[in-house]
């Protein structure tokens, strides 16, 4: 039975050993701070969220570069978001639109069983497929690792969406962010955030809690756009 176990573990570190070596699983995953990856990258304006260089292990799964394995690549962070690019998720995804009682459409809901639904905001084409709806820059949450809600980027109503990005987001085994981001073609940004939780005295659209986000704030490119 021990050599059965061993025989597994081995199977299983040859997996990761592949995916760490082969720039055909390599992603840029946004994360949770609270995971405290061994290597991350700031994500403009963002407190709680971050970028991580990570591949698809054999079992589908992304998995995070250690420190040592990350060494090992001997790539730049631009380096590694341009090739991790060429794999940024782009397959096609069905987004239900959510419209007000006068047919206005209010946001955009995306849930997918891909563990790589949030990293789909970093497409080079995310952007396109929603701006003759929502315009020029969106406003995206990204509460788990299968969800994705967008917004127009000059709608002051989604605070009232809190109650919904809540259930997203302590509802899964695999939590992200409550921060709500700004993207545009200049890049993304952290711009606010939703409570943790809502108080159970008042009504559920207490509102978001914003953040300084100067407009001169520099924003992060896109990872799947860096040179």
């Amino acid at each position: 039975m021990g050599r059965i176990f061993a025989l597994f573990g081995l199977c299983v570190f040859a997996g990761h050993v592949r995916g760490q070596s082969n720039p055909n699983t390599w992603h840029v995953l946004v994360e949770p701070s609270f995971m405290h990856p061994e290597v991350s990258f700031p994500i403009a304006g963002a407190r709680t969220t971050v970028f991580v260089p990570g591949y698809l292990g054999d079992d589908g799964e992304p998995q995070y570069f250690s420190k040592t394995d990350w060494a090992a690549l001997k790539l730049t962070w631009d380096a590694f978001c341009a090739r991790a690019g060429k794999n940024a998720m782009e397959k096609k995804f069905h987004a239900e639109l959510v419209r007000d009682p006068h047919k206005v459409v209010e946001y955009a809901s995306i849930q997918s069983d891909d563990p790589l639904t949030a990293t789909m905001i970093l497409s080079p084409d995310f952007l396109k497929k929603f701006k003759d709806i929502f315009g020029e820059t969106i406003l995206v949450s990204v509460p788990n690792r299968y969800s994705v809600y967008v917004f127009a980027g000059m709608a002051s109503d989604y605070p009232e969406y809190a109650p919904m990005i809540l259930r997203a987001y302590h509802g899964s085994a695999y939590p992200v962010s409550l921060e709500l981001f700004e993207v545009s073609v200049k890049g993304i940004r952290a711009t606010g955030s939703f409570p943790e939780e809502l108080e159970p005295d008042i009504p559920p659209e207490p509102g978001a809690q914003q953040q300084a986000a100067p407009e001169d704030q520099p924003l992060s490119s896109f990872p799947a756009a860096s040179p």
